[in-house]
């Protein structure tokens, strides 16, 4: 995983996006990055480069215009960079302006290098609204002198701001990450309404690329695939639905990654029946034969317990590590496929 102290800024430039009021507004200057900014700007692509929501994504490049721009811009020349930024945030801008709902924006246009690798991040940072103050002073001449003497009156007021940018502590959902070298992009999106209808803006009408699901996104389809599977055929039978999130978990252990062929065969290999619509439930979504990996590792904090839920509401929360020992943890199944959990040698029980 890459750190944050290997990210290099090595220019950048803000444009201003503001659709609302029509205006896009292109800076000649490029940023002056002190210490703090500097920060705060690599702060944001740190954000991205690790998180799992990012889509891998792949520029169709006859038909991307974009493309086009960055296969004959020089980025290590001050006056291409300017020239290639304004290029792309106009046509950023004119993407935006198709969807009323899309937020208006200030356009980071960044480029930086890790590990010998040098990148283009496009941060779109979105406007939100806040309260602020604001000082008014006004001078009038003392009426109660006879010379001209001015007098100040000074007022603080609260107003709201509907142009600030985000803050530090939070990750921007809208983001392009191109490694300049093989042209790969890392991209956050959301949908939004064109034309009435939800579309994904960034990818389909800006880059024109092929995206593929985040890894978040796949590890979330592959459990539930695997929890509706469970559910079905294994009824009451709680040992095997807990045994089968436990082979998950130690399937990723072993490998650190999710291939998706070989966990259907070592969860459901002996169930052909299970095994058919586990692949016909991955094809649905076309990661059959995928294999994927997660670069933040609290994506995967999902499996390191156990969370059931009772016919009566109770729920039960229990750690892998505690189950896979079994030493202090059992499941009973009477004959009429009613079970009962014991969970022994507990020292200190406390209410959260």
């Amino acid at each position: 995983m890459i750190a944050k102290d290997d990210i290099v800024i090595r220019k950048a430039i803000l444009h201003i996006l503001d659709t609302v009021h029509g205006e896009c507004i292109l800076s000649n200057i490029l940023l002056n990055l002190g210490p703090d900014l500097y920060e705060f700007i690599r702060g944001h692509i740190y954000k991205i480069m690790v998180s799992d929501d990012t889509k891998d994504c792949e520029f169709y490049e006859e038909s991307s215009p974009i493309y086009s721009i960055l296969d004959t811009w020089d980025e290590s020349d001050e006056e291409s960079f300017i020239q290639t930024s304004h290029s792309i945030a106009e046509r950023l801008y004119t993407s935006m302006g198709e969807g009323l709902d899309i937020p208006a924006a200030d356009l980071l246009f960044v480029t930086f290098q890790s590990e010998s690798v040098i990148y283009l991040a496009l941060l779109k940072m979105n406007y939100r609204e806040s309260y602020t103050h604001e000082i008014s002073i006004t001078e009038e001449t003392n009426p109660e002198e006879e010379s001209e003497e001015l007098i100040q009156d000074i007022h603080a007021d609260v107003i709201k701001s509907k142009a600030l940018l985000p803050g530090s502590n939070t990750r921007i959902p809208e983001a392009i990450i191109i490694n300049l070298t093989d042209m790969h992009i890392k991209l956050l999106e959301k949908r939004w309404e064109i034309n009435g209808e939800k579309v994904f803006y960034l990818s389909e009408k800006f880059l024109v690329c092929h995206t593929s699901l985040p890894p978040k996104k796949k590890l979330n389809i592959l459990t539930k695939v695997i929890n509706t599977i469970s559910n079905k055929y294994d009824g009451a039978d709680l040992k095997t639905k807990m045994d089968t999130k436990s082979a998950l978990q130690k399937e990723y252990n072993d490998r650190q990654s999710f291939d998706i062929e070989e966990i259907g065969n070592r969860l459901f290999g002996n169930s052909p029946e299970k095994k058919s619509e586990y692949d016909e439930k991955m094809e649905k979504y076309d990661l059959q034969y995928d294999n994927f990996t997660v670069t933040n590792e609290t994506t995967v904090k999902k499996l390191e317990k156990q969370v059931m839920v009772t016919d009566s509401g109770i729920e039960i929360s229990i750690p892998m590590e505690t189950y896979n020992k079994l030493a202090n943890f059992e499941i009973q199944t009477d004959v009429t496929g009613k079970s009962t959990i014991i969970i022994k040698n507990i020292d200190n029980l406390t209410l959260i």
